[in-house]
């Protein structure tokens, strides 16, 4: 009877292993043995043991209801923890009852203790070359297992054994495939667009629905390198975390890659103190590859999935080549930007220097035309003392304003070729203020004050440039208060900077739209709105001025309200 018994158990095994074998998944070997395995061996519990990719650990598939139970299905054990574990450091099978078991474990054995397990059953699975985890049958009857249970359970594990390593073989060939048909896609996509944002979309979208994995971002590193801003995203968390959102360098798994340049893979990520936790994340593996241009990091792919180790050296291989085409793509994109923006630039500056010409050949145009209009008249036989005063009075206005127009053009090529020469000296600031006021003509409509602290009667700099600021100052507050008002220039002591005398140009004139006040100390910029945009400029005076403060220490800004006026302000360094 026994023979008969164990003859139709073999023929079990035989049916078993050809299911087994025909399989082309390690899903549906599992399946399959849950299935059948209660015929072959007697017992209320089995299960596998299967190693993960490094073999650190081994995976727990269960065969059997009660295993689901316990809920054991997909838990991680060291192989040092628990008799699967012992089975699979010592090679070898055992029939034992639990309670002597000589790797007791209590979140393993201790659990199916607790069902009332009380024999045991343990056979690696290995085939000569590999090993590939254990196979473990359990029964609440004290000696429950005989020899030709165990011989049974070795023979399924060999077959077992044979056929994952094929379906393991098969199914890493396919990744591969897939892995090799998604660098080719992904490079296509990235050679398609020079739009970084399309770009990148496609590349992480490619990445996650490719691999199937849970969740896919690529961070870029923010201008001043101290933040990552997550730029595509793919996955999951798509509704959790929104685009632009900002990660610090140095925090977390992402962050620590951005600072040091190399990838970091936890597959277990509550192992990983870099982890950063999010309520909403059940995150169990983490992968994180820098992106790098030039020898920069310039961002980050940052790969999340919910199983624990999900990722193996295959994933870190191919995500490291698409890191570096992605690379590429940004270097690309960015070069892209830069070009076009530099040839808007150029069309820009192009413009206003037409424009510049234009205005200067107007503006020299006008006084010229003044002053022949003026000798012209005095070569008139008969002119009188007072008309020929007028007229001398025209030719010396119109030829100040020449050489005030002549100074500005020759500081200009100056500055631009690194050639406008200063002489710093002790310099009397009232002196410089009645110069800068000589030289503008003001209006009937309009008062001029000024006024001086005694501390700040002498400042260290060039008195002609100096000069040339103030009166590029007034000038520019007499012609944009066109309805006339006061026009004050006031000397005191910085606030701020003990050693720095502070001058103050203001006006009650058309003030400074907001839009403006950032941009008008740069080159060819004018209010070109309201009544402002009818007054003539060639939008270089207040950039003049930059440049001649700047290079004597000091800055200069404005502070301006629309329709009440404007106060110019520059900085200088007190003369000793």
């Amino acid at each position: 009877m026994e023979a008969h018994e164990f003859s139709s158990r073999v023929n079990i095994l035989s049916e078993l292993s050809l299911k087994v074998d025909a399989s082309r998944s390690r899903e549906e070997i599992i399946r399959i043995l849950k299935d059948n395995l209660k015929r072959l061996i007697e017992g209320e519990c089995a299960f596998a043991g299967l190693l993960s990719h490094n073999k650190t650990h081994y995976v727990i598939s269960t065969l059997s209801p009660l295993m689901d139970a316990i809920e054991l299905e997909h838990k991680h054990f060291s192989v040092d923890v628990g008799m699967p574990g012992w089975s699979i450091q010592n090679n070898a099978g055992i029939m034992v009852d639990i309670d002597s078991a000589p790797a007791f474990h209590p979140s393993l054995e201790g659990k199916l203790k607790d069902l009332g397990i009380r024999s045991l059953i343990i056979v690696p699975i290995h085939t000569h070359e590999d090993m590939i985890g254990a196979l473990v049958f359990g029964s609440s009857k004290p000696g429950a297992f005989i020899d030709p249970d165990i011989w049974l359970a070795q023979l399924l594990s060999l077959q077992m054994a044979i056929a994952l390593r094929h379906t393991s073989l098969m199914e890493r060939a396919q990744k591969r495939v897939a892995q090799i048909s998604l660098v080719n896609q992904v490079a296509r996509k990235l050679t398609s667009t020079l739009n970084i944002d399309e770009l990148l979309s496609s590349a992480a979208e490619a990445i996650q629905k490719n691999f199937q994995y849970f969740d896919v971002t690529i961070f870029l590193q923010s201008v001043e390198e101290q933040d990552l801003v997550l730029s595509a995203h793919s996955g999951n968390y798509i509704d959790f975390l929104p685009h632009g959102y900002r990660q610090r360098v140095g925090e977390g798994i992402i962050g620590w890659v951005a600072e040091h340049g190399q990838y970091v893979l936890a597959n277990d990520v509550s192992l990983d103190s870099r982890f950063l936790s999010h309520q909403y994340h059940n995150t169990n593996s983490e992968l994180a590859l820098p992106i790098i241009s030039d020898n920069q990091v310039v961002g980050v792919l940052n790969v999340e999935d919910t199983k624990l180790y999900a990722f193996d050296d295959t994933d870190v291989l191919v995500l490291e080549t698409l890191c570096d085409q992605i690379g590429s793509a940004v270097r690309n994109a960015r070069l892209f930007d830069e070009i076009k923006h530099t040839n808007e630039r150029l069309v820009e500056l192009d413009r206003l220097k037409t424009d510049f010409v234009g205005i200067v050949s107007h503006d020299f145009r006008t006084p010229l035309s003044t002053i022949m209009l003026a000798a012209k008249s005095l070569l008139r036989k008969e002119v009188s003392a007072d008309r020929l005063k007028e007229y001398l009075s025209i030719i010396v206005d119109q030829a100040g304003r020449l050489s005030l127009l002549a100074e500005d053009t020759l500081s200009i090529a100056k500055i631009e070729s690194g050639q406008l020469n200063y002489q710093f000296t002790i310099v009397n600031v009232e002196t410089i203020i009645q110069e800068a006021v000589s030289m503008v003509k003001i209006s009937a409509r309009h008062t001029f004050t000024s006024s001086i602290e005694v501390s700040c009667s002498y400042v260290r700099g060039d008195q002609n440039k100096l000069r040339q600021v103030l009166q590029n100052l007034i000038s520019n507050a007499v012609k944009y208060s066109p309805a006339g008002g006061d026009i004050t220039v006031v000397v005191s002591q910085h606030e701020q900077q003990s050693d720095e005398v502070l001058f103050s140009v203001s006006d009650r004139g058309l003030g400074v739209p907001p839009e403006y006040l950032g941009r008008l100390f740069q080159k060819y910029a004018r209010v070109d709105t309201g009544e402002a945009g009818k007054i003539k400029g060639t939008g270089l005076g207040l950039w003049i001025c930059r440049e001649i403060i700047k290079a004597h220490g000091g800055r200069i800004w404005v502070e301006s309200v629309v329709g009440k006026g404007s106060t110019f302000r520059f900085s200088v360094k007190r003369g000793t």
